[in-house]
């Protein structure tokens, strides 16, 4: 991690004193995160999140901390915001943003199977029956409307080919006028806290947005449900099946998921090379979005059917389900009718 703001002691307890929290008693950097700075901050009263936030407005960070104090609010398992005493929930230091959670105690996991699948894709399909606030983004912040930053730049890279080659792929495949909703828009496995068996959090919705659906399941394919050679399939179906356990998907989001796989894979790619060799050079890190790069060559030479073969086993484990659950019925004993 970059540590953007190396702030010494006092001036931490300056900053938190403003939040009402009481006297430090511990104070530790915590690792992680390309963008911002965070402490790790102990009291009497318990122990929170100090983040300054470099790379975003004022505005943005305070938008972010109303989202997921109206999340809270609405039972989504996410960051509590620490609100002041006194407005504004969002303070400055240096001009740059500062905000307060409650630290989330658990485990960041680097595999997701059985009960902890099914608890992501059901708080996924809670948090898109939620109305999105008028403050939220219209578009993704990584997403095609911003390709063209790669695409027309000066460099000279075989990924702008490639970049360009799959936006057109993903033009002639994704429909404009899919159901939107509020997203999270970054659902990989690091953030996911987790206590056992138990989802304690989905963190980080600094990407939240009013965008496609279809976009956040296909970057919850990506994110959660891979293995070695792409994407498991396995994991994938019992992903879609805890989704629609909440929310049924139209047939045109069913059609569409392998694109917005593919999607969420060139997006995240695109992130790595605009951020790596355009905004913040780093060559050390220029081959970071190889990885993101390569997945979506690989989805996108699955058949469609492994797709769709996904919604095919859904509605066979919920027949299965139904035939187990009346045959148990038939089992019971009871009075004759």
């Amino acid at each position: 991690m970059a540590l953007y703001n190396c702030l010494d002691r006092s001036t931490i307890e300056g900053l938190t004193r403003r939040f009402g929290i009481g006297d430090i008693t511990d104070i530790s950097v915590i690792d992680g995160g390309y963008e911002n700075t965070s402490y790790s901050v102990e009291t009497i009263s318990g122990r929170y999140v100090l983040t300054i936030c470099d790379q975003q407005s004022l505005m943005e960070v305070t938008n972010l901390a109303n989202l997921l104090v109206y999340l809270t609010d609405h039972g989504i398992r996410t960051s509590r915001v620490v609100v002041p005493p006194k407005k504004p929930i969002v303070i400055l230091h240096n001009e740059k943003p500062v905000m307060l959670k409650h630290y989330i105690d658990g485990d960041i996991v680097t595999d997701l199977t059985g009960n902890l699948l099914d608890q992501v894709a059901e708080e996924m399909a809670r948090l898109h029956e939620i109305a999105a606030h008028s403050y939220l983004p219209k578009s993704f912040p990584y997403g095609r409307s911003y390709f063209s930053e790669v695409i027309d730049s000066n460099l000279d890279h075989a990924y702008i080919d490639w970049l360009s080659e799959k936006n057109s792929y993903l033009q002639q495949r994704i429909p404009q006028h899919l159901p939107k909703t509020l997203i999270h828009g970054d659902v990989f496995l690091d953030n996911m806290i987790v206590q056992g068996h138990q989802l304690i959090a989905i963190i980080d919705f600094e990407q939240a947005c009013h965008y496609y659906r279809g976009f956040d399941l296909g970057m919850a394919i990506i994110g959660v449900c891979r293995d070695r050679k792409g994407i498991s399939f396995e994991k994938a179906g019992r992903f879609i099946r805890g989704y629609q356990k909440e929310i049924t998907l139209q047939p045109i989001e069913q059609e569409t998921l392998k694109a917005f796989a593919v999607y969420a894979a060139v997006a995240t790619s695109f992130w790595h090379f605009r951020h790596h060799h355009l905004r913040r050079p780093e060559p050390r890190l220029y081959d970071k979005h190889v990885e993101m790069q390569t997945l979506a060559d690989i989805i996108s030479k699955y058949p469609d059917s492994r797709f769709s073969e996904l919604f095919a086993e859904e509605k066979t484990a919920t027949i299965a389900d139904m035939s187990t659950s009346d045959k148990e019925v038939r089992e019971q004993p009871g009075e004759t009718l």
